[in-house]
């Protein structure tokens, strides 16, 4: 059983620790800050990730990426404090048929560079979303689109190859890559210049941007919204790692953080300078393996290691029970479409995941493979708990590659490894899951998963309007999908932000919220 160990997050570790990168000749900016900001200045840092290769909502894949976009652009609609989908840059909107969604337009919303933003905007985002030369990341948010209408400068109708449930989700201001952007800015600096200096309709703009170090904001004085943002600045540094967001923000060098260290939870809970924000999140991690490699190119194989870990001994032993154990990718947040009824190929069975294994084409072999994770955080430690539980269970010979997280990434969409951990951060449907992760198209399908039945059902539940009918449909994708342990899941974890007592108005909401809510923050 593995000890908690107490991590001494305290002001005296704070100050040794800057002393030490100090002398070493590199200590962050954010680090040598005052225990107080300025007046009018939030200092939010993102914790766990040090690495923005770009800042344009078509292009971005990663979620610091997404931190970001969500405060300097807006999508149509949103989602409220209750997740309900409500209006953004749309006023209002309404389906005109069953294929199409009618938005009607603010008008006099201007963007950064002080044009105002029209119809022709939106045609331009979604356009230049499904254009296969861009090469968006999140085209597949948009795959269903037939046709973008404009009907008048602030009238604009997206039209549907059929019904599509999911469409209303899938153009809010999250992970979606559906924000608008401005045709002419992007049209006179090309896409990459854009990327670096994204120019958006938010409540806050770009000011500065200094790789893997920091990021800073300053307020849209013309945001449509009437007494947003409040704040002049919002400093976000990038911490690598997510205890020294903790660590930061104890000894108050930072004033919000987008995520915690799971073990260190309990004792900050018991902090009176912080608040610990947490709930279920909707996401799912698990380990993806290659099928078009050896040796995860056997069912048998994935089969018996998906059942050679104990997913109970992993949440206490990685999140410390910040989570619950998964047997699929749909979180138990999106009860309609989760199954409750545990999978047998995703539970703990070391005598059936022997027998799996006697049946793979390397059954009698040594198997060995590197599985690919990044940094020293929860998800190297997933990776090295499910290594030794199932090298101990079936005598393979698995072993941790730790790499920068930028190149695990690349490696992963190029096919040029065999297992790696990995996670999604999806939305209010289910299609973020099953459609993204696990059709043969699906974006984040990075290792090759193919299914016609599993296509058929996904394509099925799209089209679906019913949402319990909608919901089964899923399932059964997922229920065939895991028998043939497509990937591996491993747990659904808990979402955190720590908030000092002198932040008011931030809001977390259960996909792991954060630049959302800048527009909405007072310090006292």
């Amino acid at each position: 059983m593995m000890k908690r160990r107490d991590k001494g997050i305290d002001r005296r570790t704070v100050l040794g620790a800057g002393a030490a990168v100090a002398a070493a000749g590199a200590m962050p900016s954010w680090l040598a800050h005052p225990a107080h900001a300025a007046a009018g200045t939030l200092r939010a840092g993102i914790a766990g990730y040090n690495v923005i290769n770009t800042l344009d909502p078509g292009k971005h894949s990663l979620i610091p990426e997404a931190y970001l976009v969500w405060a300097l652009f807006n999508a149509l609609v949103k989602f409220n404090a209750k997740m309900e989908i409500v209006p953004d840059l749309a006023e209002s909107f309404a389906p005109a048929g069953s294929d199409t969604l009618e938005f009607k337009l603010r008008k006099g919303v201007k963007f950064h560079d002080g044009s105002e933003m029209t119809a022709d905007d939106v045609k331009f985002t979604i356009e230049r979303l499904l254009d296969e030369k861009f090469a968006s990341p999140n085209k597949g948010k948009v795959s269903q689109v037939k046709e973008v209408k404009i009907v008048d400068p602030y009238t604009v109708q997206i039209i549907t190859k059929q019904p599509f449930a999911p469409l209303l989700a899938l153009l809010t201001n999250t992970r979606t890559g559906t924000q608008i952007v401005p045709r002419k800015v992007v049209e006179a600096v090309g896409d990459e210049a854009f990327g670096r200096a994204p120019v958006g309709t938010g409540a806050y703009k770009l000011k500065d941007w200094k790789p893997n170090e920091s990021v800073t904001l300053v307020a849209h004085d013309s945001y449509f919204v009437p007494g947003q943002p409040t704040l002049a600045t919002v400093e976000v540094p990038l911490i690598a790692e997510e205890s020294s967001g903790a660590t930061a923000i104890k000894g108050g060098q930072i004033d919000l953080t987008s995520t915690a260290p799971f073990a260190d939870v309990p004792a900050l809970e018991q902090d009176k300078s912080l608040t610990v924000l947490k709930q279920p999140g909707m996401n799912c991690r698990f380990i993806a393996l290659n099928h078009r490699k050896p040796p995860f190119d056997d069912v048998h194989l994935r089969r018996a290691v998906s059942m050679a870990f104990d997913r109970n001994a992993m949440v206490k032993v990685v999140l410390f029970g910040e989570g619950v154990p998964s047997h699929g990718l749909i979180p138990p947040s999106l009860a309609y479409a989760y199954e409750s009824k545990p999978r047998e190929t995703a539970v703990y069975n070391p005598e059936r995941a022997k027998a799996e294994f006697a049946k793979s084409k390397y059954a009698g072999t040594k198997v060995s493979a590197p599985i690919l994770t990044w940094g020293s955080s929860w998800w190297k430690r997933t990776i090295e708990v499910w290594t030794m539980q199932v090298n101990q269970t079936l005598g393979t010979n698995f072993t941790v590659e730790v790499n920068e997280a930028n190149t695990v990434y690349a490696r992963q969409r190029s096919g040029d490894y065999q297992g790696s951990v990995w996670g999604w951060l999806g939305l209010i449907d289910p299609d973020e899951y099953v459609g993204e992760v696990l059709h043969t198209k699906g974006w984040r399908n990075f290792y090759g998963y193919s299914n016609p039945k599993v296509d058929e059902l996904t394509e099925k539940a799209r089209a679906e309007l019913d949402l319990a009918a909608r919901g089964e449909l899923y399932k059964r994708a997922e229920d065939i999908a895991m028998e043939e342990a497509a990937v591996v899941p491993c747990f659904c974890s808990n979402i955190h932000n720590l908030i000092s007592n002198r932040v008011q108005g931030f809001t977390q909401l259960p996909y792991s919220n954060f630049g959302d809510q800048f527009a909405f923050i007072k310090m006292a």
